[in-house]
């Protein structure tokens, strides 16, 4: 059961971080110029947009 219970958990952290939702600091050095359609909210680094942390 335990075993099963990992497995399960492990597919789904993999299937969160492969669509993009696991969220990671952003910090100032990984932010670059925003441009005109760029995300509304947030920073803009060359992976995505997001909220700056720390």
């Amino acid at each position: 059961m335990q075993f099963s219970l990992s497995t399960a958990l492990l597919l789904w952290t993999a299937s969160l971080a492969s669509a993009g939702i696991v969220i990671t600091p952003i910090r100032d050095d990984q932010i670059v110029q925003r441009n005109a359609g760029d995300c509304f909210y947030g920073v803009v680094t060359p992976q995505g947009c997001g909220p700056k942390r720390g």
